[in-house]
Protein backbone atom coordinates (compact mmCIF):
# COMPACT_ATOMS: atom_id res chain seq x y z
CA UNK A 1 0.00 0.00 0.00
CA UNK A 2 2.75 2.43 -0.98
CA UNK A 3 0.20 5.00 -2.23
CA UNK A 4 -1.12 5.63 1.26
CA UNK A 5 2.24 5.48 2.95
CA UNK A 6 3.47 8.11 0.46
CA UNK A 7 0.38 10.28 0.87
CA UNK A 8 0.83 10.37 4.63
CA UNK A 9 4.58 9.99 4.66
CA UNK A 10 5.32 13.07 6.78
CA UNK A 11 2.78 12.44 9.55
CA UNK A 12 3.47 8.70 9.57
CA UNK A 13 7.16 9.44 10.02
CA UNK A 14 6.38 11.80 12.92
CA UNK A 15 4.14 9.27 14.65
CA UNK A 16 6.71 6.55 14.07
CA UNK A 17 9.37 8.64 15.80
CA UNK A 18 6.98 9.43 18.64
CA UNK A 19 6.28 5.73 19.17
CA UNK A 20 9.95 4.80 18.96
CA UNK A 21 10.99 7.44 21.49
CA UNK A 22 8.13 6.94 23.94
CA UNK A 23 8.02 4.49 26.83
CA UNK A 24 4.58 4.55 28.46
CA UNK A 25 1.38 4.74 26.42
CA UNK A 26 -2.34 5.01 27.11
CA UNK A 27 -4.51 3.69 24.27
CA UNK A 28 -8.15 4.83 24.15
CA UNK A 29 -11.11 4.79 21.78
CA UNK A 30 -14.75 5.85 21.70
CA UNK A 31 -17.50 4.60 23.98
CA UNK A 32 -19.72 1.73 22.78
CA UNK A 33 -16.82 0.07 21.02
CA UNK A 34 -17.33 -1.51 17.61
CA UNK A 35 -15.19 -3.78 15.47
CA UNK A 36 -13.04 -0.99 14.07
CA UNK A 37 -12.37 0.47 17.52
CA UNK A 38 -11.40 -2.91 18.99
CA UNK A 39 -9.22 -3.76 16.00
CA UNK A 40 -7.47 -0.37 16.07
CA UNK A 41 -6.57 -0.35 19.75
CA UNK A 42 -5.40 -3.97 19.77
CA UNK A 43 -3.31 -3.53 16.61
CA UNK A 44 -1.68 -0.42 18.06
CA UNK A 45 -1.08 -2.32 21.31
CA UNK A 46 0.51 -5.22 19.42
CA UNK A 47 2.90 -2.77 17.78
CA UNK A 48 3.89 -1.40 21.19
CA UNK A 49 4.26 -4.95 22.51
CA UNK A 50 6.63 -5.84 19.68
CA UNK A 51 8.67 -2.70 20.44
CA UNK A 52 8.91 -3.51 24.14
CA UNK A 53 6.85 -0.53 25.32
CA UNK A 54 4.66 -0.23 28.42
CA UNK A 55 1.01 0.43 27.63
CA UNK A 56 -2.50 0.46 29.05
CA UNK A 57 -5.68 0.03 27.00
CA UNK A 58 -8.63 1.66 28.77
CA UNK A 59 -12.19 2.15 27.53
CA UNK A 60 -15.25 3.70 29.12
CA UNK A 61 -17.29 0.63 28.31
CA UNK A 62 -17.66 -3.12 28.55
CA UNK A 63 -16.46 -5.48 25.85
CA UNK A 64 -19.39 -6.84 23.82
CA UNK A 65 -19.76 -10.61 23.94
CA UNK A 66 -19.03 -11.07 20.24
CA UNK A 67 -15.42 -9.89 20.62
CA UNK A 68 -14.49 -12.55 23.17
CA UNK A 69 -12.92 -14.63 20.40
CA UNK A 70 -10.29 -11.97 19.69
CA UNK A 71 -6.81 -12.75 20.99
CA UNK A 72 -5.56 -10.32 23.67
CA UNK A 73 -9.05 -8.92 24.26
CA UNK A 74 -8.37 -9.40 27.99
CA UNK A 75 -5.78 -6.61 27.75
CA UNK A 76 -8.58 -4.09 27.26
CA UNK A 77 -9.59 -2.73 30.68
CA UNK A 78 -12.84 -1.00 31.60
CA UNK A 79 -12.48 2.44 33.22
CA UNK A 80 -14.29 1.13 36.30
CA UNK A 81 -11.62 -1.57 36.81
CA UNK A 82 -8.63 0.57 35.91
CA UNK A 83 -5.62 0.61 38.22
CA UNK A 84 -3.37 3.70 38.57
CA UNK A 85 -1.52 4.48 35.34
CA UNK A 86 1.24 6.90 34.41
CA UNK A 87 1.30 7.44 30.62
CA UNK A 88 3.47 9.97 28.82
CA UNK A 89 1.89 9.46 25.40
CA UNK A 90 -1.80 8.99 24.65
CA UNK A 91 -3.06 7.34 21.46
CA UNK A 92 -6.71 8.13 20.77
CA UNK A 93 -8.03 5.99 17.93
CA UNK A 94 -11.33 6.18 16.00
CA UNK A 95 -12.69 9.14 17.99
CA UNK A 96 -13.44 12.53 16.45
CA UNK A 97 -13.06 14.38 19.76
CA UNK A 98 -12.03 13.71 23.35
CA UNK A 99 -15.63 13.70 24.56
CA UNK A 100 -16.12 10.49 22.60
CA UNK A 101 -13.74 8.56 24.88
CA UNK A 102 -15.87 9.36 27.92
CA UNK A 103 -14.34 9.16 31.40
CA UNK A 104 -11.00 7.94 30.05
CA UNK A 105 -10.29 11.56 29.20
CA UNK A 106 -10.11 12.29 32.92
CA UNK A 107 -6.91 10.24 33.34
CA UNK A 108 -4.98 11.91 30.53
CA UNK A 109 -2.14 13.85 32.20
CA UNK A 110 -1.97 17.54 31.39
CA UNK A 111 0.54 18.25 28.67
CA UNK A 112 0.61 14.68 27.36
CA UNK A 113 1.82 14.06 23.84
CA UNK A 114 -1.22 12.85 21.94
CA UNK A 115 -1.55 10.72 18.80
CA UNK A 116 -4.92 11.12 17.08
CA UNK A 117 -5.76 8.64 14.30
CA UNK A 118 -9.25 8.67 12.82
CA UNK A 119 -11.30 8.54 9.61
CA UNK A 120 -14.42 10.45 10.70
CA UNK A 121 -15.42 13.76 9.09
CA UNK A 122 -15.28 16.63 11.55
CA UNK A 123 -12.38 15.29 13.60
CA UNK A 124 -11.26 18.15 15.84
CA UNK A 125 -7.54 17.39 15.33
CA UNK A 126 -6.90 17.58 19.05
CA UNK A 127 -3.67 15.62 18.94
CA UNK A 128 -0.03 16.60 18.91
CA UNK A 129 0.07 14.37 15.84
CA UNK A 130 -3.09 14.00 13.75
CA UNK A 131 -3.45 11.31 11.08
CA UNK A 132 -6.96 11.91 9.75
CA UNK A 133 -8.19 10.54 6.44
CA UNK A 134 -11.93 10.53 5.76
CA UNK A 135 -11.34 8.60 2.53
CA UNK A 136 -10.33 5.52 4.52
CA UNK A 137 -12.85 2.79 5.20
CA UNK A 138 -11.75 2.47 8.81
CA UNK A 139 -9.30 3.66 11.42
CA UNK A 140 -7.64 0.26 11.53
CA UNK A 141 -6.44 0.87 7.95
CA UNK A 142 -4.53 3.90 9.23
CA UNK A 143 -3.03 1.88 12.08
CA UNK A 144 -2.14 -0.76 9.49
CA UNK A 145 -0.12 1.83 7.54
CA UNK A 146 1.69 2.87 10.73
CA UNK A 147 2.37 -0.75 11.67
CA UNK A 148 3.82 -1.34 8.19
CA UNK A 149 6.32 1.49 8.71
CA UNK A 150 8.12 -0.61 11.30
CA UNK A 151 8.67 -3.55 8.97
CA UNK A 152 7.26 -5.89 11.61
CA UNK A 153 5.68 -8.88 9.86
CA UNK A 154 1.97 -9.44 10.30
CA UNK A 155 0.80 -12.77 11.70
CA UNK A 156 -2.64 -14.37 11.77
CA UNK A 157 -3.63 -12.45 14.90
CA UNK A 158 -2.72 -8.98 13.61
CA UNK A 159 -4.07 -9.81 10.15
CA UNK A 160 -7.37 -10.86 11.74
CA UNK A 161 -7.59 -7.52 13.54
CA UNK A 162 -7.13 -5.59 10.29
CA UNK A 163 -9.68 -7.74 8.44
CA UNK A 164 -12.20 -7.52 11.31
CA UNK A 165 -11.93 -3.74 11.57
CA UNK A 166 -12.44 -3.19 7.86
CA UNK A 167 -15.27 -5.72 7.62
CA UNK A 168 -17.05 -4.10 10.57
CA UNK A 169 -16.81 -0.47 9.48
CA UNK A 170 -17.76 -1.16 5.88
CA UNK A 171 -20.88 -3.03 6.98
CA UNK A 172 -19.57 -6.28 5.55
CA UNK A 173 -18.19 -4.42 2.51
CA UNK A 174 -21.51 -2.87 1.52
CA UNK A 175 -21.22 0.74 2.77
CA UNK A 176 -20.03 3.51 0.41
CA UNK A 177 -16.75 3.80 2.35
CA UNK A 178 -15.67 0.43 0.92
CA UNK A 179 -12.77 1.12 -1.47
CA UNK A 180 -10.54 -0.94 -3.70
CA UNK A 181 -7.77 -0.33 -1.17
CA UNK A 182 -9.93 -1.96 1.49
CA UNK A 183 -10.24 -5.09 -0.63
CA UNK A 184 -6.51 -5.06 -1.37
CA UNK A 185 -5.64 -4.88 2.32
CA UNK A 186 -8.17 -7.59 3.19
CA UNK A 187 -6.86 -9.84 0.43
CA UNK A 188 -3.37 -9.42 1.87
CA UNK A 189 -4.70 -10.38 5.31
CA UNK A 190 -6.40 -13.50 3.93
CA UNK A 191 -3.12 -14.49 2.33
CA UNK A 192 -1.64 -14.34 5.83
CA UNK A 193 -4.11 -16.87 7.18
CA UNK A 194 -7.27 -14.96 8.05
CA UNK A 195 -10.48 -16.94 7.58
CA UNK A 196 -13.24 -14.54 6.38
CA UNK A 197 -15.80 -17.19 7.29
CA UNK A 198 -14.54 -17.45 10.85
CA UNK A 199 -14.49 -13.69 11.40
CA UNK A 200 -17.99 -13.28 9.94
CA UNK A 201 -19.34 -16.17 12.04
CA UNK A 202 -18.03 -14.60 15.24
CA UNK A 203 -19.19 -11.06 14.47
CA UNK A 204 -22.57 -11.64 12.85
CA UNK A 205 -23.78 -15.16 13.60
CA UNK A 206 -22.92 -15.52 17.27
CA UNK A 207 -25.59 -13.47 19.03
CA UNK A 208 -26.78 -14.30 22.51
CA UNK A 209 -30.46 -15.23 23.03
CA UNK A 210 -30.75 -12.02 25.06
CA UNK A 211 -29.66 -9.96 22.05
CA UNK A 212 -32.19 -11.65 19.78
CA UNK A 213 -34.99 -11.06 22.29
CA UNK A 214 -34.01 -7.39 22.48
CA UNK A 215 -34.02 -7.19 18.67
CA UNK A 216 -37.52 -8.67 18.61
CA UNK A 217 -38.68 -6.01 21.07
CA UNK A 218 -37.08 -3.24 19.03
CA UNK A 219 -38.60 -4.45 15.75
CA UNK A 220 -42.02 -4.58 17.39
CA UNK A 221 -41.79 -0.79 17.84
CA UNK A 222 -41.20 -0.17 14.10
CA UNK A 223 -42.79 3.01 12.73
CA UNK A 224 -42.88 4.72 9.33
CA UNK A 225 -43.09 8.43 8.64
CA UNK A 226 -43.08 10.84 5.68
CA UNK A 227 -44.91 8.43 3.36
CA UNK A 228 -42.69 5.54 4.37
CA UNK A 229 -39.40 7.25 3.52
CA UNK A 230 -38.38 7.45 7.19
CA UNK A 231 -38.36 4.41 9.46
CA UNK A 232 -37.52 4.21 13.14
CA UNK A 233 -37.67 1.93 16.15
CA UNK A 234 -36.65 2.05 19.78
CA UNK A 235 -35.67 -0.06 22.74
CA UNK A 236 -36.50 1.27 26.19
CA UNK A 237 -34.51 1.05 29.37
CA UNK A 238 -36.92 -1.44 30.94
CA UNK A 239 -36.22 -3.92 28.14
CA UNK A 240 -32.48 -3.36 28.14
CA UNK A 241 -31.72 -3.01 31.83
CA UNK A 242 -28.11 -3.70 32.81
CA UNK A 243 -27.78 -6.87 30.76
CA UNK A 244 -24.25 -7.05 29.36
CA UNK A 245 -25.33 -9.96 27.13
CA UNK A 246 -27.41 -7.60 24.98
CA UNK A 247 -25.49 -6.15 22.03
CA UNK A 248 -27.54 -3.64 20.05
CA UNK A 249 -24.84 -2.73 17.51
CA UNK A 250 -26.30 -3.34 14.07
CA UNK A 251 -29.95 -3.13 15.12
CA UNK A 252 -30.42 0.00 13.00
CA UNK A 253 -29.15 -1.88 9.95
CA UNK A 254 -32.30 -4.01 9.93
CA UNK A 255 -34.18 -0.86 8.93
CA UNK A 256 -31.95 -0.53 5.86
CA UNK A 257 -33.55 -3.69 4.49
CA UNK A 258 -36.97 -2.05 4.17
CA UNK A 259 -38.00 -1.09 0.65
CA UNK A 260 -38.84 2.57 0.13
CA UNK A 261 -37.11 4.00 3.18
CA UNK A 262 -34.44 6.68 2.75
CA UNK A 263 -33.47 7.57 6.32
CA UNK A 264 -33.53 5.21 9.28
CA UNK A 265 -32.88 5.70 12.99
CA UNK A 266 -32.83 3.56 16.13
CA UNK A 267 -33.31 5.03 19.60
CA UNK A 268 -31.74 3.12 22.49
CA UNK A 269 -32.64 4.31 25.98
CA UNK A 270 -29.40 3.63 27.83
CA UNK A 271 -30.63 5.38 30.98
CA UNK A 272 -33.98 6.84 31.91
CA UNK A 273 -34.80 9.62 29.42
CA UNK A 274 -31.36 9.40 27.79
CA UNK A 275 -31.25 7.98 24.27
CA UNK A 276 -28.38 6.93 22.08
CA UNK A 277 -29.58 7.42 18.50
CA UNK A 278 -28.10 5.64 15.49
CA UNK A 279 -28.80 7.00 12.00
CA UNK A 280 -28.51 5.42 8.57
CA UNK A 281 -29.17 6.84 5.10
CA UNK A 282 -29.81 5.19 1.74
CA UNK A 283 -29.97 8.46 -0.18
CA UNK A 284 -28.25 11.82 -0.45
CA UNK A 285 -29.45 12.89 3.00
CA UNK A 286 -26.33 13.44 5.12
CA UNK A 287 -27.10 11.90 8.52
CA UNK A 288 -23.79 13.21 9.83
CA UNK A 289 -25.27 16.70 9.56
CA UNK A 290 -28.40 15.49 11.34
CA UNK A 291 -26.39 13.96 14.19
CA UNK A 292 -24.28 17.11 14.51
CA UNK A 293 -27.40 19.11 15.31
CA UNK A 294 -27.66 17.01 18.48
CA UNK A 295 -23.98 17.18 19.33
CA UNK A 296 -23.05 13.90 17.62
CA UNK A 297 -21.53 12.96 14.30
CA UNK A 298 -20.07 10.20 12.18
CA UNK A 299 -20.32 9.60 8.45
CA UNK A 300 -22.68 10.77 5.69
CA UNK A 301 -24.50 7.43 5.60
CA UNK A 302 -24.00 6.33 9.22
CA UNK A 303 -23.81 8.48 12.34
CA UNK A 304 -25.04 8.79 15.90
CA UNK A 305 -25.72 11.08 18.84
CA UNK A 306 -27.21 11.29 22.31
CA UNK A 307 -30.52 13.02 22.98
CA UNK A 308 -32.11 13.68 26.39
CA UNK A 309 -35.86 13.62 26.96
CA UNK A 310 -38.98 11.51 26.88
CA UNK A 311 -39.32 9.07 24.00
CA UNK A 312 -42.11 10.95 22.22
CA UNK A 313 -40.27 14.26 22.50
CA UNK A 314 -36.95 12.80 21.32
CA UNK A 315 -38.64 11.14 18.36
CA UNK A 316 -40.45 14.35 17.39
CA UNK A 317 -37.25 16.41 17.55
CA UNK A 318 -35.39 13.91 15.39
CA UNK A 319 -38.17 13.63 12.84
CA UNK A 320 -38.39 17.42 12.54
CA UNK A 321 -34.65 17.65 11.79
CA UNK A 322 -34.75 14.78 9.29
CA UNK A 323 -37.76 16.23 7.47
CA UNK A 324 -36.02 19.58 7.30
CA UNK A 325 -32.94 17.93 5.87
CA UNK A 326 -35.00 16.03 3.29
CA UNK A 327 -37.01 19.05 2.09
Amino acid sequence: MEYKKKKHQKILSQIQSCVENGDRFLIATHRRVDGDAIASILLFADLLEKLGKTYWIVIDDRIPHKFEFVKDIDKVVSYDKMEPIDPEIVAVLDASNLERIGRVGEVIPSGSTMINMDHHPGNEKFGTYNLIDIEESSTVELVYYLYSCFDIPFNKHTATLVFMGIMSDTGRFRFPNTTYRSFMVCAEMVKMGVSPCEVAEQLYYNHTPETQMALAAALSSLEFHQDGTISCMHLDNMRLGDNHLVDTEGFVDYLLQIKGTKVEFFMLEEQADSFRVSFRSKCDVDVNEIAKKFGGGGHKRASGCYVQGKLTDVKRKILDVIKGQMS
